[in-house]
């Protein structure tokens, strides 16, 4: 069963998750404000730390809840405020240093306008459509859409732009503008897979249904087109296209014949 140390006081224990889940990505910005500003570790490193884990830790976080009636929302204000706050920094209505120093490549508050907005957009999306418990608690109709979507979204994109640093070489290509490296694919290839998988795997202690035997075929697959996409993704639209190549491949799963008997929304 969902965690529910209040017996008929879910929402209270959730209010409680929702505060332990916040701190946890504000945690994961602050130390690496502060790695970054000691000077071990560039912007373009704690940037992409941020990018590989804010939305899997923030998936995790959901066994936190109990799966009442106001788990999915109360789970939602986490991305949500910073989908806020970074639309005040990124307009000059407010100032957070830490913000910029983590999540900027150029230091410019404007820049968390892009990417990163969408990021923690498509985070708000993916919870409300697709918390992995429906609204009436049942984890029998539980998906784990999202961990599949997160695992590419975080874990690919993060992989992809790390490795190709990396290993990448002069040999680059792109459209719009962006840079990507034969390395760069197969590490978002890798990173998309091994995401998932870790995150499929974790909720299936919870949820016997997410059985990360039957699922690989299904990972893989939307792992190999998520990585297509983000290939082909013009700069700065990576975070948009990868996750909405990676939830309309997995809706059609079903119908190509592969596994995947779960809801296709949860919140219905």
């Amino acid at each position: 069963m969902v965690f529910n140390p209040l017996p008929g006081l879910e929402w209270a224990w959730d209010i409680v998750a929702f505060i332990i889940s916040f701190i946890l990505i504000l945690m994961l910005v602050q130390i690496n404000a502060a790695i970054e500003k000691s000077g071990k570790l560039s912007t373009v490193v704690t940037r992409k730390v941020i990018h590989t884990f804010a939305a899997p830790v923030w998936a995790v976080s959901w066994l936190l809840f109990s799966g009442g009636v106001f788990s999915r929302w109360l789970a939602m204000v986490v991305p949500l405020l910073f989908v806020i706050q970074f639309i005040a920094i990124g307009t000059g209505k407010m100032q957070n240093e830490n913000f910029v120093r983590s999540m900027s490549r150029s230091g410019d508050p404007r820049e968390l306008l892009g990417g990163t907005l969408y990021y923690a957009f498509m985070m708000v999306v993916i919870g409300i459509l697709w918390f992995y418990v429906p609204p009436d608690g049942n984890l029998a109709n539980a998906t784990p859409l999202a961990m599949v979507v997160f695992g590419c979204l975080a874990g690919g994109d993060g992989f992809a732009d790390v490795i190709g640093r990396k290993y990448g070489g002069d040999r680059k290509f792109g459209i719009g503008g962006a840079e990507k490296t034969l390395a760069g694919v197969v590490g978002m290839f890798i990173g998309s897979f091994l995401f998932s998988f870790v995150l499929v795997f974790l909720f299936s202690i919870e949820v016997a249904a997410f059985s990360v035997v039957d699922l690989i075929l299904p990972i893989v697959v939307v792992s190999l087109v998520a990585t297509i996409v983000e290939a082909i993704t013009p700069k700065g639209l990576d975070n948009l296209t990868i996750s909405i190549a990676a939830i309309v491949m997995v809706l059609l799963l079903p119908y190509l014949g592969l596994f995947w008997p779960f809801p296709m929304f949860s919140l219905f």
